[in-house]
């Protein structure tokens, strides 16, 4: 049930305010406070019934200063100093293989052993997104290719084009 004897005036502070960051609070609360309905305001306002539950809670448990107060979410696992490092990391954790590439399932486990931080597959490649990382890569190497071999076969091997003109 809302309470209907709220302490503040929200069209007030709406207009006060206005489109401020938490503006859109002010103005779901005002409306309740006019007698709309939960459900009337989630539809107004394009939002679900939920979040305009969430606000009034808000409210009602902390008044406005609790309304107002926007957390910035769960905040990043890797931080900015450790970017650099975990780059270098990745980039080394590459190169020290023996052909192939390193899959994304790699790096989990490995920042999980160095940094013991825990991401799952997709959360990893947001993170490499992040740091610059692109997977298209070119073809991998067998770990027991030769290139020198490879060279000389594609020197002195005829191709299929030029033998078939020769039967003709």
């Amino acid at each position: 049930m809302i309470q209907k004897n709220w302490k503040e005036d929200f069209k007030s502070l709406y207009k006060e305010r206005g489109q401020q960051r938490y503006g859109i609070r002010l103005l779901a609360l005002w409306k309740m406070q006019e007698g709309l309905t939960t459900k009337q305001v989630s539809i107004f306002m394009g939002k679900t019934e939920k979040t305009i539950r969430k606000w009034r809670r808000l409210y009602e448990s902390g008044g406005v200063e609790s309304l107002m107060s926007i957390s910035s979410g769960r905040g990043l696992k890797v931080r900015i100093k450790e970017r650099e490092l975990l780059k270098e990391e990745i980039e080394n954790l590459q190169k020290n293989k023996s052909g192939g590439r390193i899959k994304c399932s790699d790096i989990v486990r490995f920042v999980e052993e160095k940094f013991n931080i825990n991401y799952s597959n997709s959360g990893m490649y947001k993170l490499l997104k992040r740091l610059g990382f692109v997977w298209i890569t070119s073809r991998s190497r067998h770990p027991k290719s030769n290139p020198e071999q490879q060279l000389e076969f594609k020197k002195n091997s005829k191709r299929k084009s030029e033998k078939s003109s020769q039967k003709g």
